[in-house]
This record gives C-alpha cells, structure tokens and sequence, in this order.
C-alpha cells in the first residue's frame, strides 16, 4: 500500500425541521471524533448540519452552522465537507443545494451547487416545503493533498455522464452525499440500500475512483434503521466495497491512492496479460484497467440532444408552476390526475 487518504464518514442521528439547529453542535462532536481517530477527511449527508429542512436563520443559532465546522476543521487540521440550502437573492422562492469543502486552514475552498436538482415534488418532501432547488452552474473538483476531490449530490450518482465529467476534470475521490429518508411506503428498504451500492460500485469500477456516501438518519420521524437507511454509509473503490455500514456513528476507511495512481495509469498489456515473474508481489486485478483511457467522444453525441426523455431544469425561466409541464410529458398527459389528488401536498410541511 503506497500513499493513503483516511476519510471519516459520518451516519448521523439527525434533527428534521424545526429542530434542524441541533445538528450544528453534533456535527462539531463527530468532526472532534473522526479528527481523534486519525482521519484527514470528514464527511457528512446531504444537507447536513444545514440548515437546510429547518429555518434558514433560526432564532437558536447566532452563527451558521458552516462557519463553526470552519472553525473546528482549523483546530482539528482536517478537510470537512457539509451541506446546506442557501436563499437564491435573485428570485423570491428559490434555493440553492450547497455541498461545501472546507480545507485545514478553516477556509472553504470549493462551493458545489447541485446541477441536477430533484424536481419540485421531492425537494418539497425533502426539504419540508422548499420546491424550488436551481441548478447551479459548474462542476467542482478541488486538488488538495489527500488527492483530487469532486463534489456532487445524492442521485447526481445515478447518472454517469455527471461522475465521467467529475473523472475527466480529475477526481479521484468523489464524494457524493445522500439526503436520506424518502416515502415511508415507496420503497423497499432492503433492495434499494442494495441498489445505492451497486450504482456506486458501477461509478467506482467505471471511473477509476473512490465513492464516498453516507445520509442523514432522522431520529425525529420514530422510523427504524430498517426503512430509513436507504443508502447508509459506505466507500466504493474501482476494485471493491472499501467500507461500509447501516449503524449511525463514525466509519473510518483508507483508501489506497497508490493502488488507485496504478490502476489509472495501466491498460491491457504484455506484462500484465502474462504470468508475473514476482507472484508474491503482484496483486491481481479486481476491475478492468483502462477503462478511463479507451474513450471514443465521436459516439456520445447523441448525449447532447434534446430528447423526450430530458427534463427542463430551467423551467423557473418561465415561471415557478412551468415544471407541471415537464411532469404532464412524463405522464403522457395524465400528471393533472395526480396534482389534483394529491397536489396540495407539494408544499406542505412534513
């Protein structure tokens, strides 16, 4: 094992809501644990401490919860990455997904705003009434020491040109936090959990990079470990599942950039096609080497195409309400049965 970035993953029991605030104080507790346990990266949920499903100033906090994880990461000479939702000044209504990188130095070096929102629906589910989460602008990823770091959100994992764009600008530790609880109903916890990991494991394998994931679990809805883990916390590598689990605390994974430097600069070849002349030396392969090499752009053209199956994620253009349109394409036409039924519920707090 050459060069080595410990991160300290965080699955934290949080607050929702009105209750938010207290987050701010915990994440300073898990931040203080990962430091004592050698860790040179924390990393927290979606959102988290925010605000981001509360008030956006609460009346308990005299500071942003941000500024004090600065403070702390100075202290304790570790990067931290947290999120929150930030007012859009430009529009009334509207928000801004935040994920941010703080350096040891306590400065926040790099500030991702989600490119690809959820639609309003979910982000009014999600963020107790708040709908209108905008894309932001650019893809973030920020060299530090402890190797090239891209930030991306939650589902953004589930599409690959969005990680293949974060590996082409270099990353080689994506950190893609995840928000947590969904429709108690909806989904089988059990399945879906296992579909998070596989889709990571697929952009690990495929990029040549570590994922990293974790969530919020919201100990204030009185839902069990069993529905509310959707994804929990976990590294995915090119090669393998580095680390992971669904108890709420601190995970603690290496990960091995030597082993990672190797993969990335190798493709198929006489040498590793043959029998290695040291067997004791050499490590099989547990992925497919090249693989972020062999690229023929000449076919992805059709990427770029408007296509019925994309979504306007600039439908605010027009106005707050022209997202409907979007959903009545999906729904061939027949979305306004379900607005009407269950539409009120858009904005409703949770």
């Amino acid at each position: 094992m050459g060069k080595v970035t410990r991160v300290g993953i965080v699955l934290p029991e949080s607050h929702y809501g009105n209750e938010e605030w207290k987050n701010s104080e915990n994440a300073l507790k898990y931040a203080d644990e990962v430091a004592r346990k050698g860790a040179q990266l924390v990393v927290f949920p979606e959102g988290y401490p925010g605000p981001a499903t509360g008030p956006l100033h609460p009346k308990e906090l005299s500071y942003r919860p941000i500024e004090a994880l600065c403070e702390k990461a100075k202290e304790r000479k570790v990067y931290i990455a947290a999120g929150d939702v930030e007012e859009n000044p430009s529009m009334p209504e509207t928000y801004f997904l935040s994920l941010h990188l703080i350096s040891p130095e306590g400065k926040i070096i790099a500030k991702y705003r989600r490119l690809q929102p959820d639609t309003p629906p979910l982000n009014a589910y999600l963020y107790n009434g708040k709908a209108h989460l905008l894309p932001g602008r650019e893809f973030v990823v920020k060299d530090t020491p402890l190797g090239k770091v891209g930030l991306q959100i939650c589902s953004e994992l589930w599409v690959p040109e969005i990680c293949r764009i974060n590996m082409l600008k270099g990353a080689e530790i994506l950190l893609s936090p995840v928000h947590g609880l969904h429709s108690k109903t909806m989904y089988d916890p059990k399945r879906v959990r296992d579909t998070w990991r596989c889709v990571a494991r697929a952009r690990a394998a495929e990029n040549s990079l570590y994922v990293v994931v974790t969530q919020n679990f919201y100990i204030s809805k009185g839902i069990g470990l069993d529905v509310e883990i959707m994804a929990g916390a976990f590294v995915a590598g090119p090669e393998e599942m580095v680390a992971h689990t669904e108890e709420p605390g601190v995970l603690i994974a290496d990960l091995d950039m030597g082993r990672l430097e190797y993969i990335r600069s190798r493709n198929y070849d006489e040498e590793n096609l043959s029998k290695p002349e040291d067997g004791k030396a050499f490590k099989p392969l547990g992925c497919r080497p090249g693989q972020i090499w062999e690229r023929n752009p000449k076919l992805y053209e059709e990427l770029t195409k408007p296509h019925k199956y994309s979504y306007n994620y600039h439908y605010f253009d027009e106005d707050l309400d022209a997202w409907i349109k979007e959903y009545d394409k999906i729904y061939g036409g027949k979305y306004r049965r379900i607005l009407d039924k269950y539409g009120k519920l858009r904005f409703v707090k949770h």
